[in-house]
């Protein structure tokens, strides 16, 4: 059965960004209703898979988390030298997320979770970048049309063991897999299509420590490093028909959230979280191909970022509990490496949910509103004329992406915790 139940989780998972860069860590209902704050939450089921710790301070001998998200994105820009648009990716889908914890002894705890920790899916028009089809700069550069950015994708699924140990009745410890299955890679323009898929693995370190009314947790994810493989296909242009294997090497960053929980009164909690990853590894995409020695490169240069989550938790009664959080995230994406593939930008994220809890069973909804601040890119005219002067074929970072981009984002979700005594 739980077999069954991951292979097909792993089907589902598809692809949408909302979080920094392309981070997705709404990783179950309960922490998507409490904005992620939750790492410090040994109160929570749906905390083990941000903090697996908490674990084997569980009293139940075993639990079954299951929950559905809907994303709904809506992504548009105003460019500069072409024609207001939207993305055209799939604007509305469900991320599954499931966790499994079995308590082996007073002290011993092991886990499963199966999440997706990251995606991207962009789909622009052609037209929508008019730079790319300048008369002007056609003359000199005829291969320009058919670099115009198209569909950027990215599809990953988190499979993710871990062992727990409560070293005494204050303090809790965690050590954990992290196997990142690269389902699907996209990277086209308007006239080369590239895809490709690869694994790799990394690890996760977890702690808690609680004592009294406060607890204090501490998540670190390692990065992880995936070769994808796959093809080129050129589908316009004088070489048309032209294809080879393909492949490239993408660093996901490394992650650490570390949260603070106080249970104020006997109804009343709230926690303050902050999380660093660690995107200054996603410095450049380089794709290597057979029909050429020289490679097609995406330089990107991001800095590390952080997010500041506060969420809070009102217990109405015995059954029914109300949660609620706020985050500030930013972004890792300087404008002197902008790109239209991934148009990132500084955000806030309100959320707000419910859980009921009659017996052995939990049911959780949520909802979580995600604000991008509007981003305006106005980069020195003729900057991407210059590079493809010198060879440089890349408009990231350049006035080939100019003018306002404008994203907001709807999470929905439902979800359900069963925990077992025996």
């Amino acid at each position: 059965m739980l077999q069954c139940v991951i292979v097909a989780i792993i089907v589902l998972i598809p692809t949408i960004t909302q979080a920094s860069g392309f981070r997705i860590p709404e990783s179950s209902v309960a922490g998507m209703s409490l904005s992620n704050a939750v790492v410090a939450n040994p109160d929570i089921k749906g905390s083990m898979i941000y903090n697996p710790a908490i674990m084997s301070i569980q009293d139940e001998r075993r639990t079954v988390t299951f929950g559905l998200q809907n994303v709904a994105l809506d992504a548009n820009v105003k460019p500069e030298n072409g024609v207001e648009t939207g993305s055209q990716g799939d604007d509305s889908i469900w991320i599954p997320a499931f966790y499994y914890m079995s308590k082996v002894s007073k002290k011993w705890a092991w886990g499963l979770g199966m999440h997706a920790p990251f995606g991207l899916e962009t789909k622009w028009p052609q037209g929508t970048f008019g730079l790319f089809s300048d008369l002007a700069l056609a003359t000199s550069n005829p291969e320009i049309a058919g670099l115009e950015p198209e569909q950027s994708k990215i599809e990953v699924a988190n499979l993710t063991p871990n062992v727990s140990y409560l070293i005494n009745q204050n303090n809790s410890i965690s050590f954990g897999i992290n196997y990142y299955d690269v389902r699907k890679l996209i990277f086209n323009t308007q006239a080369i299509q590239i895809n490709g898929s690869g694994d790799g693995f990394g690890y996760t370190l977890a702690y808690l420590y609680e004592r009294g009314d406060w607890s204090l947790g501490a998540t670190y994810r390692s990065e992880v490093k995936v070769t994808a493989d796959g093809s080129i296909d050129i589908v316009a242009g004088p070489s048309a028909g032209a294809s080879a294997n393909a492949s490239a090497e993408i660093e996901f960053p490394a992650m650490i959230q570390i949260g603070l929980r106080n249970q104020i009164n006997q109804n009343f909690a709230l926690e303050f979280d902050i999380e660093r990853t660690y995107w200054s590894s996603f410095d450049k995409l380089e794709i290597k191909h057979g029909l050429s020695t020289t490679p097609i490169t995406s330089t990107n240069n991001w800095k590390d970022g952080n997010a500041y989550r506060l969420a809070g938790s009102y217990q109405l009664n015995n059954a029914w509990q109300l949660r609620f959080g706020y985050t500030l995230d930013e972004t890792p994406q300087p404008d002197d490496y902008f790109t239209a593939r991934i148009p990132d930008a500084d955000r806030q994220l309100f959320s707000f949910g419910v859980s009921y809890k009659p017996n052995s069973w939990e049911f959780e909804a949520g909802i979580m509103y995600i604000k991008f601040d509007d981003r305006t890119i106005n980069q020195p005219p003729n900057s991407y004329a210059l590079r493809l002067q010198s060879g440089d074929t890349d408009p990231n970072g350049t006035d080939a992406y100019n003018g306002t981009y404008e994203s907001n984002a709807l999470i929905v979700g439902i979800g359900f915790t069963k925990t077992f005594a025996e």
